[in-house]
C-alpha cells in the first residue's frame, strides 16, 4: 500500500509542477500587460473625457483636457481650460500638466500620482453660478465601469509654478501674481504651502506686496491658514494667521501683526494737527458679523513727527502764533499710540496719547460712525506755554494743571474729511475778547518780539486770516 501511494505521488508531481509554472506566467503576463493595457487606456479619449469631468467638477466649471501625452509611464498634457461662457464664479486656465503613474500600485488596482507638475493657473471671474451637482454631465453606459478598474485613485502632491489672479470686483479688487504652490492632498485634509509672487492689493497705499511664505491646510469646507509673511515696498512687514468657514453666515477667527507700514494717506489727524511717520500694531479678529469684520487691535506709529497741517488750518497752527514757540510749527514725538475696536458701521479708538515731552501731550478717545466722527481730546501744552494762552484768553483756556502740563478739554465733531472741534471757536472769542480789551501788545509780547507794532499787526493779520474779523 505505501509503495502504491508513493507511486501516485510521483505521477501527481510533474502535474503540479506544469500548474505552478502556468501561475507563474500567468502572473508574469499580469504584471507585464495590465499596466500595458492601463496606460493605453490612460492613454485615450475615454479616460481623457472622464478626467476632464472630475477637474470640472472639482474647480466648479465645465472645461476640456487637452491630449494626454504618454512616455512609458509618464504622461503630458498642454493643459485644461474652461469653455467660453462656462458656468461656476470662476473660468480656470490651467497650463503644461505633467505627471508619473506608480506601476506598481497598478496591479492592486491603485491608480497613484505621486507628483503632478502644473506650470501656470490663471483666473478670471466667470459670469454664471456654479453647476449643481446634481445637474452634472452623466456619464454614457459604456462609460460607468471605467472607473470600476481602480480601487482607489491617489494624489501625492500638486506643484505649481505660477499662479495669477488679475484684481476684479469679485475678490474686492485684490489679485495675486507669480505665486509658488505646493499642495498635498489627503482624504482627511488638504496642506498647502506659498512662496514667492505678489499679493496685488487694493489700496494705493499698500501697494503690492511681495509674498515670503504662507502655510495653511483645508479641511472641507473649512481654511486653516497657520502663517502667512509678506512685506511691502517700503519695507514694511506683516503676519497673518486665521480661519475660514464659508456658509450662508461667514465664519472668520484671526491675528494681523504689522511693522512699520504706511500711513493712509501718509498722515493722521483729526483737526487739531498732524502726525507723519510709520505704523506698527496689530488686530484681533474676533468674528464676522454680516459680513463685516468685528475685533481689536492697538497701534503705535514710529518715527513720528509732529505738524500743523495744511495751511494754517490747524489749532497747532493757531497756539504756535500765540506762543511764540517754534516746535510746535514741525517736531519730533516721542509717544504716539492708541487701542481700536471695530464692528458693523463703527470704529472706536480708544486710550489714544500723543506726547512731544516738555512740549504738548494729548490723550482722549474717538468714535467714527461712518464718515462722522465725535469724541474728546485733552490737550496739554507745557507749563509756560499753557500760561501764555490762558493769559492771551483771560484764563478761559488751559487752566487744569498735571504732571506739568495745563490741559484743555477739546470736543470732536463733524467728519473724516472735514472734522471740527470746540477749541477753535474759545480760542477765536477769549483771543479777540483779550485783544479788544488789552490791546494788540499783548499778543506781541506773548509771542516774544522786542518791541514795536510789526510783531503785533502780524499776529491780527495771523488771526484774521484764521478765523476772519473777530467778533465785536
Amino acid at each position: 500500500m505505501s509503495s502504491q501511494g508513493s507511486g501516485n505521488k510521483k505521477w501527481l508531481l510533474p502535474f503540479l509542477g506544469g500548474g505552478a509554472l502556468i501561475v507563474v506566467v500567468v502572473a508574469v503576463l499580469m504584471a507585464v500587460l495590465l499596466p500595458l493595457w492601463v496606460t493605453r487606456w490612460l492613454g485615450g479619449d475615454q479616460f481623457r473625457q472622464l478626467a476632464a469631468r472630475q477637474i470640472s467638477l472639482l474647480l466648479q466649471t465645465e472645461g476640456e483636457l487637452q491630449p494626454l501625452e504618454w512616455s512609458s509611464f509618464s504622461v503630458y498634457s498642454p493643459g485644461f481650460a474652461s469653455r467660453k461662457g462656462a458656468p461656476g464664479p470662476w473660468l480656470w486656465s490651467i497650463k503644461e500638466l505633467r505627471t508619473e503613474v506608480s506601476p506598481r500600485l497598478l496591479l492592486d488596482r491603485v491608480l497613484r500620482f505621486s507628483e503632478i507638475s502644473i506650470d501656470e493657473i490663471c483666473l478670471t471671474p466667470g459670469n454664471l453660478p456654479a453647476v449643481p451637482a446634481t445637474e452634472s454631465p452623466v456619464p454614457a453606459p459604456s462609460e460607468k465601469a471605467a472607473p470600476d478598474i481602480f480601487r482607489d485613485v491617489q494624489v501625492g502632491a500638486v506643484e505649481i509654478r505660477s499662479i495669477g489672479l488679475r484684481p476684479c470686483s469679485a475678490t474686492s479688487g485684490w489679485g495675486v501674481a507669480g505665486i509658488k504652490a505646493s499642495i498635498h492632498p489627503t482624504k482627511q485634509k488638504t496642506d498647502f504651502s506659498l512662496q514667492k509672487g505678489e499679493l496685488l492689493t487694493p489700496y494705493p497705499w499698500i501697494g503690492n506686496l511681495q509674498l515670503l511664505s504662507a502655510k495653511g491646510r483645508y479641511t472641507d469646507p473649512a481654511v486653516y491658514l497657520t502663517m502667512l509673511e509678506a512685506r511691502s515696498t517700503s519695507g514694511g512687514s506683516l503676519q497673518v494667521s486665521g480661519e475660514y468657514l464659508p456658509s450662508p453666515l461667514p465664519k472668520a477667527q484671526g491675528k494681523m501683526v504689522w511693522d512699520r507700514w504706511p500711513i493712509p494717506g501718509g498722515k493722521v489727524g483729526i483737526g487739531l494737527f498732524e502726525i507723519s511717520g510709520l505704523m506698527s500694531g496689530d488686530f484681533v479678529l474676533q468674528e464676522l458679523r454680516g459680513g463685516s469684520p468685528v475685533g481689536q487691535g492697538q497701534v503705535c506709529l514710529v518715527d513720528a513727527r509732529l505738524e500743523p497741517g495744511k495751511g494754517s488750518e490747524t489749532i497747532l497752527a493757531l497756539l504756535g502764533v500765540l506762543t511764540g514757540e517754534p516746535r510746535l510749527r514741525g517736531c519730533p514725538i516721542s509717544t504716539a499710540q492708541a487701542q481700536w475696536s471695530i464692528q458693523p458701521g463703527i470704529c472706536d479708538v480708544n486710550k489714544i496719547l500723543i506726547e512731544a515731552p516738555g512740549l504738548l501731550r494729548a490723550v482722549g478717545q474717538v468714535r467714527v460712525t461712518g464718515k462722522n466722527l465725535n469724541g474728546q481730546i485733552d490737550l496739554g501744552l507745557e507749563k509756560n506755554l499753557g500760561s501764555k494762552v490762558n493769559a492771551l484768553t483771560g484764563g478761559q483756556c488751559f487752566y487744569r494743571e498735571e504732571d506739568g502740563y495745563l490741559y484743555e478739554a477739546i470736543k470732536l465733531s463733524g467728519t473724516l474729511e472735514n472734522p471740527q472741534n470746540d477749541l477753535k471757536t474759545k480760542l477765536v472769542s477769549a483771543t479777540a475778547q483779550t485783544a479788544i480789551r488789552t490791546g494788540a501788545q499783548i499778543l506781541e509780547k506773548a509771542a516774544g518780539s522786542g518791541g514795536g507794532g510789526d510783531a503785533a499787526k502780524a499776529a491780527g493779520q495771523i488771526l484774521n486770516s484764521l478765523f476772519g474779523a473777530p467778533p465785536k
